[in-house]
């Protein structure tokens, strides 16, 4: 006959409850992970997104300081016309005339990037140009250059601070460039 021979009276292992209990614990951990790195990718994603638009915002501005400055000042100077911007099923007549080849306005104002569309909008700031002409350090200056702000947005997004970006800067007229 055998003889079972017994080290001690507790026995080694895990129970049920204890293999339970952690992987509930693990679980929870696992979905506090997973939700932070999904916030993390939506804000790179974000991020990458409000990057495009701000060298949209650039380029707009870097075309429209290079066109002539006599057609931009003479369309803000109607106290009506605030903004440079297009649909993007075309531009009026009055916004054509302000580039060499309106047909390149057009894509500047309305890009597709990606398979995503936005519009551009050149706003000219009015209230800082006539502080600029009323301020005698700075009248030489203002009447060589027009502030704007240049923003850009997203045709299809919802209204947020990622899905528009803003650069401001001056057209500056031919005799300072």
């Amino acid at each position: 006959m055998m003889k079972w021979i017994r080290y001690g009276t507790k026995e080694s292992g895990l129970s049920l409850v204890e293999v339970l209990a952690s992987l509930v614990i693990l679980s929870i951990v696992s979905l506090v992970l997973t939700s932070f790195f999904t916030n993390a990718l939506a804000y790179a994603k974000g991020n990458q997104s409000k990057t495009v638009m701000v060298n949209l915002a650039r380029n707009a501005l870097f075309y429209m300081e290079k066109q002539s400055f006599e057609p931009i000042e003479t369309y803000f100077s109607n106290p009506s016309r605030t903004a440079i911007s297009c649909l993007v099923s075309g531009c009026d007549a009055a916004v054509s005339q302000l580039a060499e080849d309106p047909a390149v306005l057009q894509q500047i104002l309305n890009p597709n990037i990606n398979g995503v569309q936005y519009t551009i909008s050149v706003i000219y700031q009015r209230d800082m140009h006539n502080n600029m002409l009323h301020d005698s350090d700075k009248q030489n200056m203002a009447e060589e250059l027009m502030p704007v702000m240049v923003r850009v947005e997203r045709v299809n997004g919802t209204a947020s601070a990622r899905n528009a970006a803003e650069v401001e800067g001056y057209i500056a007229s031919e005799r300072v460039r």
